[in-house]
């Protein structure tokens, strides 16, 4: 920064000289130039301070973050089942299989209900019939 100081005072230094022709007011002008380098390099310098700060790698962290989670559900994830009444591969694997013998089980369901419903109707046909029988003798 220092470099870029010296050469800013030289433009303005030079640029001074034309407009004034004088060299009383160069003067006044490097002392200002030298206050602006100072100031620059103080600021250059906290700048450096915190990019050294500043975590070299973030996908490091993010990994250290990571696998930490992992460790804790890991531990933890018995309980967080529980707690949350979640749904684990096995629960799932059972309902498939339940729903599976349901499904079968609905068509001989259905099959034997028609049997039955066929067999009830008949049975109430004939009492229908032995009904009306008695109540209308001829």
């Amino acid at each position: 920064m220092s470099g870029m100081g010296e050469k800013a005072r030289t433009i303005v230094t030079g640029v001074n000289e034309k407009v004034s022709g004088t060299s009383e007011n160069e003067s006044s002008e490097g002392s200002m130039m030298d206050s602006i380098s100072e100031k620059v390099s103080g600021v250059s310098e906290k700048i450096k301070g915190t990019v050294k700060s500043v975590p070299i790698s973030t996908s490091k962290s993010t990994d250290e973050m990571s696998r930490k989670i992992d460790i804790f559900l890991n531990d933890k994830s018995d309980q967080l089942i529980k707690d949350w009444e979640l749904a684990t591969q096995k629960d799932v694997s059972d309902i498939e299989k339940r729903y599976t013998k349901v499904s079968r089980d609905l068509g001989n369901f259905d099959n034997r209900f028609n049997e039955f419903r066929g067999y009830t109707n008949k049975k109430l046909k004939k009492i229908e019939e032995r009904l009306d029988k008695l109540e209308n003798p001829e």
